[in-house]
């Protein structure tokens, strides 16, 4: 399969774009947009996704065909191999050719390495473990098992028997292989609990909401981090038109001069000077000498000395400096009710995320103006809380799925979103203790859930749970105590005092 080169980049918002978060994208869609990142060629995509190419291909197609994605030249491909526009309104997928070779992403120094160790498996195929676990943690199930979301109970079953015939560790019983057996059981293992997962109805349903939510969050989490770049653009802006108004002064002095006694012929050469400090110093002279020739009603004393009677150049400087801050600051607040007004149209349209990052550029072009930042404030509260509602049903599937250090994740940011929920604070910090996680940080989550609710029992059990987990009985037993005063008829408190007890 010949590649293109073509570099794949995301459009920037435009009026008429699709919004993301609406468009009919399969998982793999999904995955293949997130690698789109304004440099990398379809090539390298294909390259790096660890999917099929036809797969990859697709999907590329489609994004295109949603206006999701844009690619630069050179052409994805000649025109006598793609069909014109009057024949294809939209994109199709290339065939792949059966000799084709996969593409796959490069091995890492330490898999390199690991291809070198002495074990009872072809290169091929350690090659293929390697790439194999390496994306265990970035594909959702349908990727994994190299589906769309469209698939069949049949298509699903056909593709996770043809991997489980690879990667069951019962395959080569018997033989070595060394750091490749826990790998291989990992694959295994999430292979099988994608194919569980999605030939149970209820199941599939259930995961399906939550990849709906994964790519909510991601979507919203994207265009919250687009205000930076917008910043950027902002500035720019911002230097043009106080460029363009210095250019017009520049201009207009220049015609005034023209009709005045005024410098001599090598100031305008030196207005012609490639060297920009070179020409704002002429700039200077001239403005200044126009200055002094028309603000004086009668001519200088002829004792004056000429060096009182013409400003000199470090003056015209700093005359210039100061009306270009003008300028800027002029054209600052222009570029400042600019993003206002949009901010504003965002919110009328219900879309406090965009009118977020609009009230985040306006806030960094005027800085001191307090009903901006008040605004800002609001609507990055609303759309915080969108994002907390979001993780808060991503955090309630990883739990009931066991996926605990991807619960405690989610729920730390439901903790950003809701500073003062301490349910959310409760729930990370148990997450974390049943992820084997970070216990100082559960610590300070269930100390913040205690602190916001004061009377719950269940609170406080949760951080007596976090100081036995981190070996501090003393303190366990003190947060028990007070659960017991709490809620005295509660059998799973006495029963965690009863055990602290045994175990001082």
């Amino acid at each position: 399969m010949s590649l293109p080169d073509a570099r794949v980049r995301t459009p920037k918002p435009a009026v008429g774009r699709r919004d993301v978060r609406s468009a009919p994208l399969s998982p793999a869609d999904g995955f293949v947009l997130s690698r789109v990142d304004g440099v990398s060629t379809e090539k390298d995509i294909v390259a790096n996704s660890g999917l099929p190419d036809e797969q990859v291909l697709a999907s590329l197609a489609k994004l295109e065909s949603l206006a999701l994605i844009t690619f630069d030249p050179p052409a994805r491909s000649s025109a006598a191999t793609e069909p014109s526009a009057e024949a294809q309104p939209s994109p199709q997928p290339r065939p792949a050719t059966p000799s084709a070779p996969r593409h796959e992403p490069p091995l890492t120094p330490t898999e390199e390495a690991a291809l070198a160790e002495e074990v009872d498996l072809d290169p091929e195929m350690r090659r293929r473990v390697l790439i194999m676990h390496r994306g265990l943690k970035g594909l959702d199930h349908y990727a994994l098992l190299g589906l769309e979301k469209t698939a069949d109970r049949k298509a699903l079953k056909r593709a996770y028997f043809d991997l489980a015939a690879k990667f069951h560790p019962d395959k080569y019983f018997r033989k070595s292989l060394g750091s490749y057996k826990p790998q291989m059981e990992a694959i295994f293992g999430r292979i099988t609990l994608a194919h569980d997962t999605l030939t149970s109805k209820e199941g599939r349903a259930e995961y399906d909401a939550y990849l709906d939510e994964q790519r909510r969050a991601r979507s919203i989490e994207d265009l919250l981090a687009d205000a930076m770049a917008e910043v950027a653009l902002a500035a720019e802006a911002v230097e043009r038109e106080a460029r363009a108004q210095e250019a017009q002064a520049a201009a207009t002095s220049a015609a005034a001069q023209a009709v005045v006694p005024g410098p001599s012929t090598s100031v305008s050469a030196a207005l012609r000077s490639p060297d920009p400090a070179v020409r704002r110093e002429a700039l200077a002279r001239r403005l200044l000498a126009g200055r002094s020739a028309s603000g004086s009603s009668s001519p200088p004393n002829a004792r004056t000395s000429a060096s009182s009677a013409v400003p000199s150049t470090a003056d015209g400087m700093a005359s210039l400096r100061r009306r270009y801050e003008e300028r800027r600051t002029m054209a600052q607040a222009s570029q400042a009710r600019k993003y206002v007004t949009n901010a504003e149209a965002a919110l009328a349209a219900g879309d406090p995320v965009a009118a977020t990052n609009a009230f985040r550029v306006a806030m960094t072009l005027a800085p001191d103006d307090a009903d901006i930042a008040r605004r800002t404030q609001e609507a990055q509260g609303r759309a915080d809380a969108i994002l907390a509602d979001t993780y808060t049903r991503q955090a309630g599937y990883e739990e009931k799925n066991g996926q605990w250090a991807d619960a405690a994740r989610s729920w730390a940011r439901v903790c950003k979103g809701r500073p003062d929920d301490p349910a959310a604070h409760e729930r990370a910090a148990a997450a974390l203790v049943q992820s084997s996680g970070d216990l100082h940080e559960a610590a300070r989550l269930a100390q913040r859930a205690c602190f916001l609710n004061p009377a719950s029992a269940a609170f406080r059990a949760t951080l007596a749970t976090v100081y036995l987990a981190a070996g501090l009985t003393r303190n366990a037993r003190r947060e028990l105590e007070t659960a017991a005063q709490l809620a005295p008829h509660d059998g799973s408190i006495q029963a965690m005092l009863e055990r602290v007890g045994k175990s001082a």
